[in-house]
């Protein structure tokens, strides 16, 4: 599941506003997709989810729900142009680096339509 928020387009232009509070998927919608046995989300802003979250105390708990279930979670993709041609359905491919001993990589996202 792929978010885009625009927030995105701030990055070079706005970093002020593009490194504070930022829209995306609250908990309660992170768990619903969750349960729906998704693979992987993944967003146009630096943490995927919205920030600040609905539980102040617990800033990134959508990081911490998705990847303590094993799915994995994509930031900083550039999704303006699907969302521009309206592209709903699409293969995605993502390569990341080989890095041994990491827990993240930067990688090549490609989508195939």
């Amino acid at each position: 599941m792929l978010f885009y928020t625009g927030w995105g387009q701030l990055w070079m232009v706005d970093n002020e506003a593009y490194g504070t509070n930022e829209p995306g998927p609250g908990i309660t919608a992170i768990k619903w997709l969750a349960a729906k046995n998704i693979l992987m989300t993944g967003a146009d802003n630096y943490a995927m989810e919205a920030s600040p979250g609905e539980n102040s105390s617990r800033p990134i708990e959508g990081h911490q729900w998705l990847l303590n279930r094993g799915i994995y979670n994509l930031e900083n993709l550039d999704l303006s142009e699907l969302a521009r041609d309206r592209v709903y359905e699409f293969a995605f491919i993502f390569a990341p680096m080989k890095l041994v001993g990491a827990t993240g990589a930067p990688g090549n996202p490609i989508a195939v339509r």
